[in-house]
């Protein structure tokens, strides 16, 4: 380049001046009034999501003054849709609660009926397991479903249970009155929404990478109704038995207090 001298002369600008060449940001970003840089990356292969993040996490003890780590992205998204799921399922078992207490008109038949909800988490971590599924906000989905079901086996127990009990039949009575005829029924229910659940948790087709991870969740209803059929009525048993004792001592206090004041 040349520039005009005051006599009008044009003289090279490398003569005036020092040049250097510097690298330098082609665009500058902000976010929140702050410099921010983006970083994109994907999850390695045989890595949760959640072990992507806990890495990223622990990066924020190295850097220096002024600077930190913001996750963004589909990692934010996760934890968000993860929380709101717990949220979800929290209030949908408060609401379970609130429903069966008024069917049932009782405060202790819905602590039974519910019971089976940590076992139906058990059937689906062990059919999860058994895959090599994460546990995603899919199969988050696939396990509330897999909770109604299996809440259901629950519901159809303990009603057969107290209509028994109605005609006289003490709890364990009633119970074992109930869990033969409603055997076939909880099975048929269980077998039909296991086999529905096979084909897409087998992961084939487009799209399978958001089905799979459901259903196989679902697949866990074999372990769940097993578990239903020991546990929901021996806890029946066991609570009127509690309720029992509580009820005598109660009673107990009362005449003595009686006695007292007579």
């Amino acid at each position: 380049m040349r520039v005009r001298s005051r006599s009008g002369e044009l003289i090279p600008l490398a003569s005036l001046i020092t040049y250097q060449e510097l690298p330098a940001l082609q665009a500058i970003t902000r976010r929140d009034r702050e410099r921010a840089i983006s970083v994109y990356a994907n999850v390695a292969p045989e890595h949760a999501q959640e072990d992507a993040i806990k890495f990223v996490e622990g990066m924020t003890t190295g850097l220096p003054n002024d600077y930190r780590i913001v996750l963004g992205g589909a990692s934010v998204a996760f934890q968000q849709s993860m929380s709101s799921l717990l949220f979800a399922l929290i209030l949908g078992i408060v609401f379970a609660y609130m429903v069966l207490a008024s069917q049932f008109n009782s405060y202790f038949h819905p602590i039974t009926i519910l019971t089976i909800l940590p076992l139906s988490i058990a059937g689906a971590v062990a059919a999860l397991l058994m895959t090599g599924k994460s546990l995603n906000i899919f199969s988050m989905i696939g396990l509330l479903l897999l909770m109604g079901i299996v809440k259901k086996n629950s519901i159809i127990l303990v009603d057969y249970a107290n209509r028994n009990r109605a005609e006289g039949l003490d709890a364990r009575e009633g119970m074992l009155k109930a869990g033969p005829i409603r055997l076939r029924p909880i099975l048929m229910t269980s077998v039909t929404t296991l086999m529905a659940a096979i084909p897409p948790a087998l992961g084939l087709g487009p799209g399978s990478e958001i089905r799979s991870p459901m259903a196989t969740a679902v697949v866990g209803v074999f372990v769940s109704t097993a578990l239903s059929l020991l546990v929901v009525p021996s806890f029946y048993v066991r609570l009127d038995i509690w309720l029992e004792k509580v009820r005598h001592s109660f009673a107990r206090r009362s005449v003595a207090e009686v006695s007292k004041t007579g």
